[in-house]
């Protein structure tokens, strides 16, 4: 576990940055993402630091030791029993298992002298129950999957394979961390992505919304897996999920997909038109958390590859911090708008320069908009072509590993 755990310096950095601000620190993500490892990594810092071990106080939900905390004043009669006299240091992971559990922090916060790091595996944490009591006195540190980088350096790799080879793992095999742990056997690796998956569905997203429709539920959600990077609206899905005369609900599609974002599983890109400057809030594109575990439930048959690439573009996106939109210019697509604070980036993806046709509709694209954001195609062609007219060609995985 150790050596899982200290690489992911991207999240670490990020706790040491707000480490004893008068911030919760809320660390969200899918299940089995790390959020787990980096608390224990985080403890180790703050031991390395000089705090005491008595000073930390860690629980896990998920564990049986603590099966009989489920609701807010177990919880903070837990903790006060626990805190020392000086600066205390409180790690609360799966913390959505606790009834409440938002009145439990506040108090701590206000009663005592404390620094809270909280984890969760259900976004509704910060869409309602956070938002109650402790609006603007939390800081979300978004946590995913493995980077292609962080990939490399996690997994055994096989000696004299090129960085194409072990892309095409990732790409298989996926980026959840304990993946780098398993035999690289196609069947083990797919037992494991699939037990993630059903995990997922059942507690963060059946139970926890009480859902009776499950067909439905499944249904919604292996029409988004097998129409990844395809722009669509709700009805559209709801259209595709009706079975002979059984209409289905827009209502109820239109929650599914809202559950399957709270829990992680799927991730929406609205579609933005450049020239009106608005967004369109009945068109986006929908991408998986996880390659693998969209191989582990479809099969490990060939899907278009530029799509894979853009679903991992658009994941590495969001772990640079930008907000991500599909650009619409006219009757052109723009895969990619990426807005951060001190950068904007009109983004082409494609697998090969080589379509010399399809490479001059990026192109013209990308020329077409007007200022000096950053523009940039990202293709898997070997050697990185020259700047052309403004815009960037570069080797996708050059970009990952950047």
């Amino acid at each position: 576990m150790e050596m899982l755990i200290k690489k992911r310096d991207l999240y670490l950095h990020q706790l040491i940055a707000y480490r004893d601000t008068p911030l919760i620190k809320v660390i969200t993500g899918i299940r089995r993402c790390g959020k787990s490892m980096l608390l224990e990594l985080w403890k180790q810092e703050l031991l390395s630091s000089g705090v005491p071990a008595k000073n930390i106080i860690h629980i896990n939900f998920e564990s049986m030791q603590f099966d009989n905390i489920r609701d807010y004043r177990a919880l903070y009669f837990l903790v006060e029993k626990q805190l020392q006299s000086t600066r205390n240091y409180l790690m609360l992971d799966e913390i959505q298992q606790v009834i409440d559990w938002q009145k439990a922090v506040n108090a701590l916060m206000v009663d005592k002298d404390i620094d809270i790091y909280i984890t969760g595996s259900n976004d509704n944490l910060l869409s309602s129950e956070l938002s109650t009591l402790i609006t603007g006195r939390y800081v979300e540190i978004k946590m995913f999957p493995l980077s292609f980088k962080e990939f490399l350096d996690f997994k055994e790799l096989e000696k004299g394979l090129s960085q194409q080879e072990n892309f095409d793992s990732y790409i298989k095999y996926g980026s959840m961390p304990a993946v780098s742990s398993l035999p690289l056997d196609g069947q083990v690796i797919a037992n494991f992505l699939q037990g993630i998956y059903n995990t997922v569905i059942l507690k963060d997203v059946i139970q926890r919304n009480v859902v009776k429709d499950t067909m439905l539920l499944e249904s919604v959600l292996h029409y988004l897996m097998q129409n990844i990077g395809s722009l669509f609206s709700s009805k559209k899905v709801s259209e595709a999920c009706s079975i002979g005369s059984r209409k289905t609900n827009l209502e109820a599609v239109e929650e599914y997909l809202y559950m399957f974002e709270q829990a992680f599983v799927i991730y929406k890109a609205e579609q933005f038109d450049i020239k009106k400057n608005l967004i369109n809030p009945n068109l986006a594109k929908y991408y998986i958390v996880d390659t693998g575990i969209w191989h582990a439930i479809l099969g490990y048959h060939a899907l278009t590859t530029s799509v894979l690439i853009e679903n991992i573009v658009y994941l590495e996106l969001l772990r640079r911090n930008f907000e991500v939109f599909v650009g619409k210019l006219d009757s052109k697509e723009i895969t990619f708008i990426a807005n951060r604070h001190d950068l904007q980036m009109y983004v082409q993806v494609m697998a090969t320069c080589s379509d010399e046709t399809l490479l001059t509709e990026k192109l013209a694209s990308l020329k077409e908009v007007n200022g000096t954001s950053k523009k940039l195609i990202l293709t898997l062609d070997c050697d990185t072509l020259p700047t052309i007219e403004g815009v960037v060609v570069k080797n996708v995985l050059d970009f990952l590993l950047e």
